[in-house]
């Protein structure tokens, strides 16, 4: 029996091996498949890491903009409480970023207008805007044009829904230039309408006249024939001045001719010398020899127009200076009557198209209103600054400054 004590013993030893085997490749196992687990955990961490990296910095990126952007950005919660808002629309509206917290727009701001529209938003459709701005601000609620400090600020505000939840997003686009822009567009269509209109009606006045044969006199055809005469030159004198003006917005002209300032100045005393001989001006000339980089036209019709102005508002046997100086990296010219002077409320507005400070002292005196918003646009071609200093009674005196190259 003492074999099958040895033969158990064996199958004992055998068994544990085998169970000492099977354990032991189990653990390797494992343990291998924990690296590959640690291995791909890892793989999950790496990219965890850069997709947040990659998130953050498109955060960043979009933060960036929208804190630089010019136009005003307001996003609201149902409560109207500010959850993003960028520096131009704090700015435009007045509002400080320490003033947010926990509080609706409704207090920060006291624009009724902005407020009203925002009441609007919550029940207006969306589809109020015009065609043109259909595609670029789909889905707007309520579109509402505001004036704030003196600035045009359209906003454009859009009721939204994510899951339940409602806000409101508020573009703010300062449509100030746009805004002026039109309202010169319209100013000056009414202004040559009229200017246009008044000539054309006493020429078409005067040949119907001559038409039904109601003027057969001698003296009277010479005298409305000279009155005909006038008013076609006038007219064309305002559609020469109107074309000049928009060349000369367009810059269609080139601004590298010298041009000696003086000899400009001369050659304009020239032309004006009859208007001169006829309201017995005195005009004194004086200053430095100066060559300016500009257009000897451009320059020809500066001098003219200020010329003509300091002949026609002068008083008879008045007296005009032309002035011109170097003055550091400037030439200065300065045009200067002793005049009937402009009143201090129609200083500001001198240089606009069509402007007339009396306009029955300008019919009798000529011109066509665009003289000096010509001269203006020149000295704006060069870069140059323009300014007036004028009393009621005692002249005029108008200031240019233009770099000299």
């Amino acid at each position: 029996m003492e074999w099958l004590g040895w033969a158990f013993a064996a199958a004992t030893a055998l068994l544990l091996t085998i169970f000492i085997f099977l354990y032991l490749h189990q653990k390797q196992q494992a343990q291998h498949q924990h690296k590959k687990s640690q291995k791909a955990l890892g793989k999950l961490e790496n990219e965890m890491n850069r997709m947040q990296k990659e998130l953050h910095h498109e955060r960043d990126i979009i933060g960036l903009i929208q804190e630089h952007m010019v136009e005003g950005i307001l996003i609201l919660d149902d409560s109207d409480k500010i959850q993003l808002a960028n520096r131009t629309a704090t700015a435009l509206l007045n509002i400080s970023k320490e003033s947010w917290d926990n509080k609706s727009i409704f207090i920060l701001t006291n624009n009724q207008d902005f407020l009203d529209a925002l009441r609007k938003s919550k029940t207006a459709p969306q589809h109020e805007l015009l065609p043109e701005d259909s595609e670029l601000h789909k889905g707007c609620s309520v579109r509402q044009l505001l004036k704030i400090d003196g600035k045009y600020i359209r906003a454009y505000i859009t009721r939204v829904e994510m899951g339940g939840i409602f806000g409101t997003i508020v573009l703010l686009v300062d449509v100030t230039y746009n805004v002026k822009a039109e309202k010169m567009r319209q100013e000056f269509t009414a202004n040559v309408s009229h200017e246009l209109k008044t000539p054309l009606t006493t020429i078409k006045g005067f040949g119907e006249m001559f038409g039904s044969g109601m003027i057969t006199k001698e003296e009277d055809v010479a005298k409305y024939g000279a009155m005909i005469e006038r008013e076609s030159e006038r007219l064309l004198f305002l559609i020469n001045d109107i074309i000049r003006l928009s060349e000369i917005e367009e810059h269609t002209e080139m601004l590298n001719t010298p041009v000696a300032l003086e000899a400009a100045a001369k050659n304009a005393l020239q032309i004006l010398e009859p208007q001169i001989q006829r309201n017995k001006i005195h005009v004194r000339l004086e200053g430095d020899c100066l060559l300016l980089h500009s257009n000897e036209g451009y320059i020809r019709e500066l001098f003219i127009n200020l010329i003509d102005n300091a002949i026609k508002y002068n008083n008879p046997e008045g007296t005009v200076t032309i002035t011109i100086q170097h003055l550091g990296t400037q030439a200065k010219i300065v045009i200067a009557d002793n005049g009937i002077g402009i009143p201090l409320q129609a200083q500001s507005r001198i240089f606009e198209r069509f402007y007339r400070v009396d306009k029955s002292r300008s019919k009798q005196r000529g011109g066509t209103g665009l003289g000096l918003s010509i001269v203006k646009h020149i000295v704006d071609c060069h870069n140059g600054t323009i300014s007036l200093r004028s009393e009621l009674g005692h002249g005029t005196e108008i200031t240019i400054l233009l770099p000299a190259k």
